[in-house]
């Protein structure tokens, strides 16, 4: 049977609506299937052209050089079209030139971009070139390539903005694309678009947004980069939350940021290259991610309007830098991007600087006699969010007031740039450490210890900076942040007891926390007790000085999940006074104070020192303290300490008197 030109595209449209039905959304007589249809539907009415970097001479030279702080346009089509492949490869002197080129596509003479990205980003990692074979847009072996259909009824413009610093000695391209005849596409075609945003510290109670938009069109996908500030993976733990059309609630509200991926557990498994979701790179070491998710069998149509949200942790508790480029369909026009942010601002971190860090903008100066402390502002790129502090003095004292522990670690982040000499650092007059910090360019130095320093009786702690000229005859310093860590001393020893049944109808519904059993009555040392499956139960003694995951509770108790477990000691004061208990638990637990309870938690969570702070009353002599802890599955662990400005507090689950 012959097959007419019209039978064929009948079959083939047939075809795509049944591939991508998600897509299919006919308003006005439009089909958004046509989009992902393969092979492109009007082969009929097209001709294809390929523009490339080839050298119009006839020799070998197949690239083209762009200029420092330079844009070149590499296409310019007029007329009705669809690109149908962007291809790129790239030397570049710049160790981020990722960041630092960026792409930029005009569709039908807008006067704003409708796709700005930097180009590493664009393509899949803004970290580093990692091959990666994602169905759509990714990069393979050197090479960077894009097959996402880009329709246009005017023309389109592509643009190159060189933004390194230095020249691009080698930048070679291929772009293909069909030339239509006129009125080919529907009269309210979707566009393609792409945007970038960076946080470069989630610390902030609100999620990340990856994307607002306005208009009608449907959301294929983003790519994702994340650094923590602690190289900890926990910021994994925030979910997707995807409103469309204004909704207060989200239509799509997910489960953890490693199964919006597709993945699970942490990326348990490590990297992979799938056709619709990847994990590009997984750096334990630093807590780096690289991801992507593009919903092509699973776009999300929108009518008015759709915000992509990420939460940064649990709850956004997690301070993280994140960056992200999404990609959608849209009809125009669409409203301007934010202003790009530089490439200073785009260059990944390369410093971290930890969460509970303190800008210097934050603390009181005292300067000796006529020195002046400058504030210049963003130092960037590690540090944006905060100030740093120079003087180019011969001395100044920095002041940390209101402090309530009685020793801290304390930790300096420094800078070393061309203003910057030798700087001594000192407490009390004695030296804590020497900094030298000439460099030809402002860029971080890294932490520097300072040891363990004490506060005076009214919570100050002042740190003194003097300047020596070097051979260069600079002076001054470049401080980025404090991180004041707490001498945490966990309550050193305990009685132990467990296991105790924790019944549960669901993860929201445990009975065993409120659930008094027997020890919660009477702590007598020598009573015993019956616990899980009728098995006896006695305390049992754990004097290692250590807390939480250094104790590990579940090497203690068989079994250790779904249970419950008390722990008992005593806190001697020799005074009535008001001091704060901080804890930490994984999962839930109680804490009674001479028979009160002071504190309740039940959640599912990992434990950490200070999670929680609740200020009590010790009265004078022995206090007794009860911990109830309960948990549901995989670890097992509390912290629990006490602030002790005056160095006072005597613990011993023995009423052993203090020497």
């Amino acid at each position: 049977m012959k097959t007419t030109n019209r039978h064929r595209l009948a079959i083939i449209l047939l075809l795509a609506m049944i591939q991508l039905g998600a897509c299919q959304n006919k308003r006005g007589g439009s089909d958004r299937t046509w989009f992902f249809a393969e092979p492109f539907p009007y082969l009929d009415r097209a001709k294809s052209f390929q523009i490339s970097s080839y050298d119009t001479t006839g020799g070998n030279n197949d690239r083209i050089n762009i200029h420092a702080d330079s844009t070149v346009t590499i296409a310019n089509i007029q007329g009705e079209g669809m690109i149908t492949r962007m291809w790129f490869t790239i030397d570049s002197r710049d160790p981020h030139f990722l960041r630092h080129i960026l792409l930029r596509i005009y569709w039908d003479d807008e006067a704003f971009p409708s796709v700005e990205v930097p180009i590493g980003d664009f393509f899949g990692s803004g970290f580093d070139y990692r091959h990666h074979l994602p169905r759509y847009v990714g990069m393979s072996s050197g090479g960077y390539y894009c097959y996402f259909p880009m329709p246009f009824k005017k023309g389109a413009r592509i643009e190159i903005a060189n933004e390194t610093g230095e020249e691009v000695y080698a930048f070679y391209y291929q772009i293909n694309y069909y030339a239509l005849e006129k009125g080919t596409l529907p009269t309210d075609t979707d566009y393609f678009h792409a945007y970038w945003n960076r946080d470069i510290r989630t610390d902030y109670p609100e999620n990340y947004v990856a994307l607002e938009a306005e208009g009608d069109g449907f959301f294929v996908g983003l790519n994702f980069n994340g650094q923590p500030y602690n190289r900890s993976l926990f910021y994994l733990e925030g979910d997707e939350m995807i409103f469309v059309d204004g909704e207060t609630r989200p239509s799509v509200y997910g489960t953890g940021l490693e199964d919006y991926f597709t993945s699970g557990w942490y990326f348990q498994d490590g990297e992979f290259s799938a056709l619709y979701h990847g994990l590009t790179l997984l750096d334990t070491e630093n807590g780096r991610v690289t991801a992507y998710r593009h919903h092509i069998p699973d776009a999300i149509p929108f009518k008015e309007s759709i915000s992509v949200t990420l939460e940064h942790g649990h709850g956004n508790k997690e301070a993280a830098d994140f960056s992200t480029t999404v990609f959608w369909y849209q009809r125009e026009p669409h409203a301007p991007f934010p202003v790009m942010k530089g490439p200073r601002q785009r260059t990944p971190l390369t410093r971290l600087i930890p969460n509970n860090a303190i800008p210097p903008s934050a603390l009181k100066v005292k300067p000796p006699g006529k020195a002046q402390v400058e504030d210049v502002g963003h130092l960037g790129p590690d540090w944006l969010d905060n100030e740093q502090l120079v003087s180019k003095d011969d001395a100044f004292t920095l002041v940390l007031k209101d402090l309530e522990e009685a020793a801290y670690e304390v930790d300096i982040f420094m800078s070393q740039g061309p203003d910057f000499g030798t700087i001594s650092i000192l407490h009390q007059d004695k030296p804590l450490a020497s900094f030298h910090g000439h460099a030809d360019k402002l860029s971080p130095k890294g932490k520097i210890g300072l040891g363990t320093l004490n506060p005076d009786e009214e919570g100050k702690l002042e740190i003194r900076f003097e300047a020596e000229k070097g051979t260069s005859g600079k002076t001054g310093a470049g401080i980025d942040a404090f991180v004041l860590t707490p001498k945490r001393e966990y309550v050193p020893e305990w009685y132990l007891i467990g296991p105790f049944p924790n019944p549960r109808l669901s993860d929201y519904q445990r009975f065993g926390l409120d659930s008094a059993y027997t020890p919660e009555k009477s702590t007598a040392l020598d009573k015993t007790h019956v616990g899980i499956d009728g098995q006896p139960l006695k305390w049992f003694k754990v004097s290692d000085g250590k807390g939480g995951y250094d104790m590990g509770l579940w090497q203690y108790f068989d079994p250790y999940e779904f249970i419950i477990i008390y722990a008992h000691t005593y806190i001697y004061s020799p005074e009535e006074q008001s001091v704060k208990m901080f804890i930490g638990s994984d999962d839930g637990s109680k804490v009674f104070l001479n028979d009160q309870m002071i504190y309740r938690f039940l959640d599912v969570r990992i434990a950490a020192p200070d999670q929680d702070e609740v200020e009590v009353t010790l009265k004078k002599g022995w206090n007794k303290l009860l911990v109830k802890a309960e948990n549901n599955f995989g670890g097992f662990a509390f912290y629990l300490r006490f602030s002790d400005p005056l160095n006072n507090l005597h613990y011993s689950a023995d009423k052993k008197p203090p020497l």
